[in-house]
């Protein structure tokens, strides 16, 4: 029997005689305990022999498991236990397609915090049924609490602007998504960025006043923490906020404050942070809430906008910290460097799907591993970041490494390999066996045929206008890059998942939007075209290109809208319609003396 399953169970002791999970049924005792344990699996269990729960003092999400083949025993301590040994049959049962064996397991978590950071305040806000569906599919992995990123997609009562063109989710939803997250035993806990991050915000007039200026006088995407009036509203926002999430953490953002140290100086800019969030966490505990912030302007990643590490502590006792770098290194020294103060600490690896066309899970497997490694067991959790950076990558696309996240936040010394992880994965997303996932390879990391200088450079080309040379440095190896997305479109065609398919299509329009995005580097000037006779085999190729674009477009629109509510939908559709008219535009003009003229 295999016993590898995401996450990685601490003890398996596997037995001789043979037991299939469809000849046994929940017994009352289980359904009593957890009331959503017939939710767990694939298929209805009505078998003669019981599934029985027996109480334990075990510690929280510890739980024991005795398999034998006319009944199975799970012990635990609570309902939380109980549902992760019922995931954990439901998984086994998956990974050997229903021909198990009796067994014997013990499992434990090893991070007491295992969170999903999940990015709604760019690009797609899921509908209400696609957020239940996430918080069953983070219980199925063990992840103990969702963290929504709600810039502006909260719809406060005290500021009716507020995400005004991002489609708002009301409080009453935010409660239904809080309700049934703890029938899962998911709590959700809110990350509110209350510094940075203002870009959108700062569009809007209402909202410009409390912007922190440039010296040019233009607003920068970071509130003025000198301006008495971003007091009094942050005060108002988190009494809606904790009316609605309830007591408990709240994560008060405060990353990338770069205009922060630009216009102040570190050393202004240092007292401005610390007394900004140190008003913060006062207003917090006066409603029964501590305060977590990123680590960043302490401990930067990336960028020369950060203070010395040693003044994190001059912020109030308690204040939780967010370590996150989604690169993969050799050494995270700022690992050591914060637990050198003490802090409370957790660290925050990423799933690698921003700005690209799919998730990069090989460095997504890389990064968290390392930043594992190098935190050695002291921080108190670990956070799984999926940003949405661009808007229009469909969230959907994360899945691969949030199963990576689930698997070494409850297991950081799991020794699963790069290939064991990823078959595992698509094992249990989409009950493919091992074949079948080495074909899915190639779309995650299609972008390696070509020796990029950066991550993100080649789906920058998509939206790019036709009237600017081609702008990826390694074009020349375009070809081979055609081929290999045109096989992984065959390939997929082959492919039927048993499940999650909205998952699995997110990785079809992966393909389309990277092959349409290779055709066009292919197609069009790498270089200012010098004559007529030039430009008018690329204006043919441009308009071939341009009756592409529509139907592109519906397919991701489909998509879009299966998992999501209008959110920011018509920001995505601009970008297509601008594509398909500036291919025409561009193929019309080929043919003209005034292509020319346009070019100088």
């Amino acid at each position: 029997m295999k016993t590898a399953i995401i996450p990685q169970i601490k003890d398996i002791d596997v037995k001789t005689g043979g037991l299939k999970l469809s000849g046994f049924h929940l017994d009352s005792s289980v359904t009593q305990t957890f009331r959503r344990a017939a939710e767990i699996f694939d298929a209805p269990l009505e078998g003669e022999h019981p599934i029985v729960y027996v109480h334990s003092p075990l510690a929280p999400g510890e739980y024991r498991i005795i398999a034998r083949r006319d009944k199975i025993e799970l012990s635990s301590a609570g309902s939380q236990g109980l549902m992760y040994g019922l995931f954990t049959l439901s998984e086994l049962d998956r990974i050997n397609d229903g021909a198990l064996k009796e067994f014997d397991a013990f499992d434990k978590p090893t991070l007491a915090l295992r969170a999903v950071s999940d990015d709604i305040s760019r690009g797609q806000i899921s509908t209400l049924d696609n957020f239940f569906s996430i918080i069953r599919r983070l219980a199925r992995y063990k992840y103990n609490t969702y963290q929504p990123y709600i810039e502006d997609v909260f719809q406060y009562a005290c500021a009716p602007a507020w995400g005004r063109y991002s489609d708002p989710v009301s409080p009453e939803e935010w409660r239904a998504v809080i309700a049934y997250a703890e029938s899962w035993n998911i709590t959700v806990r809110p990350i509110v960025n209350l510094l940075g991050h203002f870009d959108k915000l700062f569009q809007i007039e209402e909202f410009q006043p409390l912007a922190l200026r440039r010296k040019d006088g233009t607003p920068a995407p970071v509130m003025d923490p000198k301006k008495p009036e971003v007091r009094e509203l942050i005060s108002k926002l988190l009494r809606e906020l904790v009316d609605c999430f309830g007591p408990g953490v709240i994560h008060c953002g405060g990353d990338e404050p770069v205009a922060l140290t630009t216009v102040y100086g570190k050393q202004e800019a240092a007292r401005l942070f610390i007394d900004h969030y140190t008003f913060i966490s006062k207003e917090l505990e006066k409603l029964g809430c501590t305060m977590m912030i990123y680590a960043d302007f302490f401990a930067p990643p990336w960028g020369d906008y950060s203070v010395p590490v040693d003044l994190a502590k001059e912020l109030p006792e308690g204040t939780e910290f967010v370590f996150w770098d989604y690169e993969t290194r050799e050494a995270y020294p700022f690992v050591d460097a914060l637990h050198k103060q003490e802090l409370p600490l957790y660290i925050s690896p990423g799933a690698w799907t921003w700005k690209r066309f799919s998730c990069d899970l090989h460095n997504c497997w890389e990064n968290t591993q390392g930043l594992l490694r190098a935190d050695r067991g002291r921080s108190r959790g670990m956070i799984m970041s999926s940003w949405a950076d661009g808007g229009d990558s469909l969230r959907e696309l994360a899945w691969p490494g949030l199963l990576v996240g689930a698997n070494f936040s409850w297991s950081p010394a799991s020794g699963y390999t790069y290939e064991e992880c990823a078959a595992l994965i698509h094992k249990s997303l989409y009950g493919f066996d091992a074949a079948q996932s080495e074909l899915l390879d190639p779309i995650y990391h299609h972008d390696r045929v070509l020796r990029r200088t950066d991550e993100f450079e080649f789906a920058a080309e998509l939206f790019r206008s036709p009237f600017e040379p081609v702008a990826l440095k390694d074009w020349e190896n375009i070809s081979i890059l055609q081929a290999l997305l045109r096989k992984a479109e065959a390939d997929l065609a082959s492919l039927e998942p048993k499940r999650n398919q909205d998952t699995f299509n997110a990785l079809r329009l992966t393909v389309a939007r990277a092959a349409f995005t290779a055709d066009k580097i292919a197609a069009l000037p790498h270089e200012p075209v010098r004559t007529r006779e030039q430009a008018v085999p690329y204006g043919e190729k441009a308009m071939a290109l341009a009756e592409r674009v529509p139907a592109l477009k519906e397919f991701h629109r489909q998509l879009w809208f299966a998992c999501n509510r209008l959110s920011e939908w018509d920001e995505c559709a601009a970008k297509y319609d601008d594509l398909h008219d500036s291919l025409v535009s561009f193929a019309r003009l080929t043919r003209l003396l005034r292509f020319f003229a346009k070019k100088k």
